[in-house]
C-alpha cells in the first residue's frame, strides 16, 4: 500500500461493490448517478450522491457492468451505457495525462532517456512512467540497483506524448514529492484497469 497514510485513514476505507472487499479509497474508482440514472465514473471524488467504489481491474468492472453490482449499491435500477469500459479508459488516460502535463509545466515531471536518467540516479525522480510499447530491457538499464523507483506502463508512446505537445514519448520521470504520489495512484488504476503490469515496483504495491 501507498506509505503515506492520513490519521484518518478508517474513514477513508472503502468495499468494492464487486469483490466486497476494503481497501483505502485511492486504491479504488469511485461511480455515482446522474440525473437521468446513469452510471458515471467520478474520478475527482467530488461528485454528489451515493459512491459506489470498484477495484480498478478489468474483470471486475466487467462485472460491475454486466451484472446488477451498481444496482444493488444505488438501490434502485440504473442505466450502465454500451461504451462503460472505453469510457473509463479514456477519463483515466485524460486524468493522467492531465497532471503529467501540470507536473511538465511546474518542472516537476520531464522526459527524455537522459534527463530522467539523471534524475533516478541522482534520487530526485521517483516515478517512472515508460511507454507500453518502450523497451524493457532499456528501461531497466533507467534504474540502479540500489535506488528505489516506482514504474508504471499504462500509456503508450503516443498517449505518453500529448502531455508533452510531441507524436510521441518513452521515458517520463516524476520528482519526489506530493505529484509524484499522486500520479503514481492514478498510474497504477489505468496499468490495472488495461491489464499491464510495470516491470520493476521496487515501493509497496497499493493493494498488498
Amino acid at each position: 500500500m501507498i506509505r503515506e497514510q492520513p490519521k484518518n485513514h478508517d474513514l477513508r476505507i472503502r468495499r468494492c461493490v464487486v469483490t466486497g472487499k476494503k481497501y483505502d479509497q485511492n486504491e479504488l474508482l469511485k461511480f455515482t448517478l446522474n440525473p437521468k440514472g446513469g452510471v458515471v465514473l467520478d474520478i475527482n471524488r467530488k461528485l454528489p450522491g451515493r459512491g459506489m467504489w470498484v477495484y480498478p481491474e478489468r474483470s471486475a468492472l466487467v462485472k460491475a457492468a454486466n451484472g446488477n453490482h451498481f444496482s444493488r449499491a444505488a438501490r434502485r435500477n440504473v442505466e450502465i451505457s454500451a461504451d462503460f469500459l472505453y469510457t473509463i479508459d479514456r477519463k483515466l488516460v485524460d486524468y493522467l495525462t492531465g497532471i503529467l502535463s501540470l507536473g511538465r509545466k511546474s518542472g516537476v515531471v520531464v522526459a527524455g532517456f537522459e534527463k530522467v536518467r539523471l534524475g533516478i540516479s541522482e534520487n530526485a525522480i521517483t516515478v517512472l512512467v515508460q511507454a507500453s510499447d518502450g523497451s524493457d530491457r532499456q528501461g531497466r538499464k533507467l534504474i540502479p540497483r540500489d535506488v528505489s523507483c516506482q514504474c508504471y506502463r499504462c500509456l503508450s508512446s503516443t498517449e505518453l506524448g500529448e502531455p508533452f505537445g510531441k507524436e510521441s514519448v518513452v521515458y517520463v520521470g516524476v520528482k519526489d514529492g506530493p505529484m509524484a504520489h499522486g500520479i503514481a495512484i492514478a498510474a497504477q488504476k489505468l496499468e490495472r484497469m488495461r491489464g499491464m503490469e510495470g516491470f520493476q515496483a521496487t515501493l509497496p504495491d497499493l493493494a498488498s
